[in-house]
């Protein structure tokens, strides 16, 4: 998020990130607006650049009760899960970190990196030498790494500062696109690694008394109409993030940075990903504001920064693994980031990491790019659920997050000839850390599990 920022819900702590607090409502949706049980999609679609896995099995029967996976309707495309080294010096990015944040195997397998430009000098420097080390560490398993700015210098803004907010003059437009257009070939240079995409701004609604820059609707979609065309002319191109504010409700709705970049015909062709932040999330809630209706058909949709509760314990993990669960299914974002690694591992460390990183893991783990989100029906009030399919090789992923007191006994049916021949569940709780259980055998395209209280679950199967 920022410099500084607000923890637990109260005061700030320095070069940090902000916790959720207020609620939010929406349900999303990819290429109509979203279904109800804040679905949130297209409905029935190919989901993959190829098409879906279409099985050989014979179709089987759903029962009463039944928790129905539905293949064949299909919602957003998952580019992953990330993290940013913001401000994280290199010394930190130890081999046990990366591994633990990076590996599919021996980590939880995070494929998004994001690291922070300090421009302030008027040159394009690094915000945090870790990126060095953390971008050729993720790029080895296939993650991507994008970059993003906290202010220009301070004769470029009409507050002569590089705190306190301020704005972009209009003067230095092209001065500070040029700028941000020569970070990617520095980033290159000292770490071999070619980004994915740069950011327009971090958080243009939050004026902090650390390094910012205020941008409203208006102008930053006139600031991407010059950064643009300079990111896209390098070689390799490189991608546009916007607009990244503080708020999610900031982007449909409020401010309204992402629908006036959809609703400006000369900005939205120049835009690869639409970003926003989670801060002012409640972190009880299961819903986030919906993408217009083809949003993340068009483009892709990050929610690329947020910090929940603190410390080791199950509870963070549960935090975590709901804003996730919200994110990808009312918010429809097919990319999801925590904070920096400094509050990720808040309460433990590299080698006994808390209970937010196994949660995490239960999704980015096992979610891999270019899986997709399918259709579910008939899941009980009482557990969060959502499930993906590989269009590669018909791997279906279940999670399943029951944050009550009591354990919850649920059955599966998983339509389709596409079904599992079993499925591993992987458990984290308050005595387990992803522990992969006995696989259960699915059977006429059915299985039944229990759900502990106060957990997180992944069921993993192939045909």
């Amino acid at each position: 998020m920022q410099a500084g920022g607000t923890t637990s819900m109260g005061g700030r702590a320095a070069m940090g990130g902000r916790t959720a607090s207020g609620g939010v409502a929406g349900a999303s949706g990819r290429g109509t607006a979203g279904a109800a049980s804040g679905a949130g999609g297209s409905g029935a679609g190919s989901g993959g650049s190829g098409g879906m896995y279409v099985g050989m099995k014979t179709p089987g029967t759903a029962q009463a009760g039944d928790i129905t996976v539905s293949p064949s309707t299909t919602y957003q495309t998952m580019d992953g899960f990330g993290i940013a080294d913001v401000w994280q010096n290199k010394s930190s990015s130890t081999s046990a970190l990366t591994t633990l944040l990076f590996d599919p195997d021996q980590g939880i397998g995070l494929t998004l990196l994001r690291i922070g430009i300090d421009g302030t000098s008027g040159k394009p420097n690094i915000m945090g030498d870790a990126a060095f080390v953390d971008g050729p560490a993720i790029v080895k398993f296939g993650g991507k790494v994008w970059a993003a700015p906290w202010s220009p210098p301070a004769n470029m803004k009409d507050n002569d500062n590089v705190n306190n907010g301020g704005h972009l003059l209009t003067g230095s437009y092209d001065a500070w696109a040029a700028v941000l257009a020569a970070f990617p070939a520095y980033y290159k240079q000292q770490s071999g690694v070619d980004l994915y995409a740069v950011s327009a701004q971090n958080e243009p609604d939050f004026t902090a008394s650390y390094q910012s820059c205020l941008y409203d609707k208006t102008q930053m979609n006139n600031f991407i109409k010059v950064l643009a065309p300079k990111l896209a002319a390098l070689n390799p191109p490189v991608g546009l993030l916007a607009a990244e504010p503080d708020v999610w409700n900031n982007l449909w709705s409020g401010d309204s940075y992402g629908t006036a970049i959809l609703n400006d015909s000369s900005v939205s062709p120049l835009v690869t990903v639409i970003a926003t932040h989670d801060y002012g999330s409640n972190t009880s809630s299961t819903t986030r504001p919906s993408p217009p209706a083809g949003a993340n058909m068009t483009h892709r949709v990050w929610e690329t920064e947020i910090t929940y509760s603190s410390g080791a314990a199950i509870n963070a993990g549960l935090d975590i693994a709901r804003g996730i669960y919200a994110g990808v299914t009312a918010g429809g974002v097919n990319g999801w980031h925590y904070w920096w690694t400094q509050s990720f591992l808040d309460g433990g460390s590299a080698t006994n990491p808390p209970k937010r990183v196994w949660a995490m893991g239960n999704f980015s783990k096992f979610v891999r790019p270019g899986y997709v989100r399918v259709g579910l029906s008939g899941a009980p009030s009482a557990v969060q659920i959502v499930p993906f399919v590989s269009p590669f090789d018909g791997t279906t992923v279940i999670v399943a997050l029951n944050s009550g007191s009591s354990a919850q006994q649920v059955s599966f049916f998983v339509a389709g000839a596409g079904w599992p021949a079993s499925v591993t569940p992987y458990v984290t709780s308050s005595s387990s850390n992803l522990t992969a259980g006995t696989p259960i055998a699915v059977s006429d395209a059915r299985f039944s599990a229990p759900l502990g209280a106060q957990s997180i679950t992944t069921f993993v199967g192939k045909p």
